[in-house]
């Protein structure tokens, strides 16, 4: 908005060289907590291309479930035309949209508060839904995954990534190792296909070393 304005613009230049401080220490708490993933054996990099890879192309307009601190977003947005992030964490989503402006991607992001529940918009709204390592986060993901059934176009795909066994055990050492504890609500992706299918989805399941996703399509509208 008034990117042609240079009026406009000049006054809120000042606000961003304040905020910049603040963007570059978020930069440097994710970067040091993922060199510390890395040691235990995770490569967040490595995840996030082995579902991109799964989930590409992904056309129109996205809703991610899950923002987190925004690194599967980042990505995300850089290859499509616009994405709308839904967490129920308003401090996730200021580390996320921080990390989101120091890449330069800011402006095709959304980010909306919301439990993913009750999402608030009407059905057949987004081209695509994705979540990566988030669902382990959430009790009742059924809920979830009608919802995002329910705003998807028909021909769309829904897109469900979370950690593989061997990378919830390193996501759990190294909790441990900081004297803290993984939240994990446990799905199965063989049963999550299996419900996707019987709403008339084609499926398909792709197991890497660390990361599980399934990706669903579903049926285009009848002409």
């Amino acid at each position: 908005m008034g990117r042609g304005l240079k009026t406009e613009n000049r006054p809120q230049r000042p606000a961003k060289r304040a905020a910049d401080p603040e963007m570059a220490a978020n930069r440097r708490l994710l970067l040091k907590r993922e060199a510390r993933l890395r040691r235990f054996g995770y490569d967040s990099r490595v995840g996030i291309q082995f579902v991109l890879a799964q989930a590409l192309p992904l056309g129109g307009k996205v809703l991610e479930v899950g923002t987190g601190k925004g690194r599967f977003l980042i990505r995300l947005a850089r290859h499509v035309k616009a994405v709308v992030s839904v967490d129920v964490s308003a401090e996730e989503q200021r580390c996320a949209r921080l990390n989101a402006r120091n890449a330069g991607v800011e402006r095709k992001i959304q980010f909306v508060l919301r439990d993913a529940r009750r999402l608030p918009w009407a059905n057949e709204t987004f081209d695509a839904a994705v979540t990566m390592n988030a669902m382990h986060h959430i009790a009742n993901f059924g809920q979830v995954l009608r919802e995002m059934l329910r705003v998807v176009k028909p021909g769309g795909k829904i897109v469900l990534a979370d950690f593989s066994p061997r990378g919830f055990q390193i996501i759990a050492r190294a909790h441990r190792d900081e004297g803290r504890t993984h939240p994990r609500e446990f799905y199965d992706f063989r049963a999550l296909a299996q419900t996707l299918r019987k709403r008339g989805l084609a499926t398909r399941l792709r197991k890497g070393a660390n990361q599980e996703v399934l990706i669903g399509r579903l049926p285009a509208a009848a002409a």
